[in-house]
């Protein structure tokens, strides 16, 4: 096979490797857009709870339910905030741990393309001598 059909085929192979990193940096952008959904969910959250514990177990707890205010139980509004919470931490570790997945992958995706780039020079060096 002659040089130049090496770095053809080396060529085609580093930009297929780019696209797939432009995909995992994509990936790991809305990731990022997630996840500052779900914190402020959970900041959001955490604010209701401390506001709920601050009142006496006769109070009056209303839920929006579209345009309608609806009475709701105190104990059973806490365990909504709270199942809500939970859910929202549970929601935050998987991202997590997704983020950290991608970032791997992203990291031996740019390792490859580097690989490659170098190779690539090798051979035009190496055509240049010739």
């Amino acid at each position: 096979m002659s040089s130049t059909s090496v770095l053809r085929e080396l060529q085609r192979e580093l930009e297929s490797k780019a696209n797939d990193l432009s995909k995992l940096q994509k990936d790991i952008a809305k990731n990022h857009q997630v996840r500052k959904k779900y914190t402020i969910q959970l900041g959001e959250n955490e604010l209701v709870l401390k506001e709920l514990d601050l009142l006496r177990d006769d109070a009056n707890v209303f839920k929006l339910i579209g345009p309608v205010l609806v009475k709701q139980d105190l104990a059973e509004a806490n365990a909504n905030v709270r199942k809500r919470i939970d859910y929202i931490s549970a929601e935050l570790k998987r991202l997590d741990s997704a983020l950290q997945d991608l970032e791997e992958k992203q990291n031996s995706k740019r390792d490859a393309i580097l690989k490659l780039q170098q190779r690539s020079q090798s051979l035009q060096a190496g055509k240049a001598k010739a």
